[in-house]
């Protein structure tokens, strides 16, 4: 009888092995076509919105309401190319962090700008309160998609009309930006489900999940936070960033020369 019991127990451990191989193999697969998907896309996306720009057409040009459709898909899809590039960055587990010396505003104002058409469609107006008076040492391209997807998610929730507003300001020895913006909150039980990738948002509605994760594994790769709020009528997300005395690497205006990294070192499998 013990002779059985333990020959169950082996073949039992030897299921759990290479159930955990099949995993590990499962992993690498996703890490890797991630990986291929974000640098395929990622150098056709440099060159159209470069060129983009080049095609206005004139005031009261009948092409111009396509031109402006056009445009709107064109930013929506390098959106989403950027959080598909930081997805297979953070499934690498190798996220590298490059420090300048920028200003937070301008990566707000920028979000703001690269935003602008979901901004327009629901008549939102965001408003920038700014009493950091000074740049901080930080990686301007993940601090960029981290405003740019709350941003995003205050567009996609936030009601018709309403307010987003953007406050940056100094707390100790940590800057805190907050995204406030009339709604409801996220209608999950518990908090951490609001960061679960390729989860669903309220009534089924698709976009709780990988935006605010990259949100919140970036902010963790910074030595930060994120937390949310909610109160009658509105949702505040606060993300809370080190003072970083690290010696920075380069002086950014904004975050444009981060955005088009090559990312063909960026996984090793």
């Amino acid at each position: 009888m013990e002779d059985i019991k333990n020959q169950e127990v082996a073949f039992l451990s030897r299921k759990i092995l290479e159930l955990n191989k099949k995993l590990i193999e499962s992993d690498k697969v996703k890490s890797r076509f991630l990986s291929l998907v974000a640098s395929e896309l990622n150098n056709p996306m440099t060159a159209l919105l470069g060129m983009i720009p080049h095609l206005i057409p004139d005031s009261g040009d009948p092409r111009e309401k396509t031109f402006h459709l056009v445009h709107e898909e064109a930013l929506m899809l390098d959106f989403r190319v950027q959080n598909i590039v930081a997805a297979a960055e953070i499934e690498s587990g190798e996220i590298d962090i490059s420090y300048s010396s920028v200003d937070v505003s301008v990566l707000a104002k920028e979000a703001i700008e690269a935003l602008k058409y979901a901004i327009e469609a629901k008549n939102i107006l965001v408003s920038i309160e700014n009493t950091l008076d000074k740049k901080i040492v930080t990686d301007a391209k993940k601090v960029y998609l981290i405003i740019k997807n709350l941003l995003s998610n205050g567009c996609l929730y936030g009601i018709e009309s309403g307010l987003i507003d953007i406050g940056i300001h100094q707390d100790d020895k940590k800057v805190v930006i907050n995204v406030k913006n009339q709604g409801e909150g996220p209608n999950v039980e518990f908090k951490p489900q609001v960061y679960t990738r390729f989860s669903e948002g309220p009534q089924g509605v698709h976009g709780l999940g990988l935006g605010l994760s990259v949100v919140r594994d970036f902010c963790e790769r910074l030595d930060g936070s994120i937390d949310y709020s909610v109160k009658e009528g509105s949702v505040t997300f606060t993300v809370t960033l080190p003072l970083e005395t690290a010696e920075p690497t380069s002086d950014a205006n904004g975050s444009n020369e981060f955005l088009f990294e090559s990312f063909d070192d960026a996984i090793e499998l």
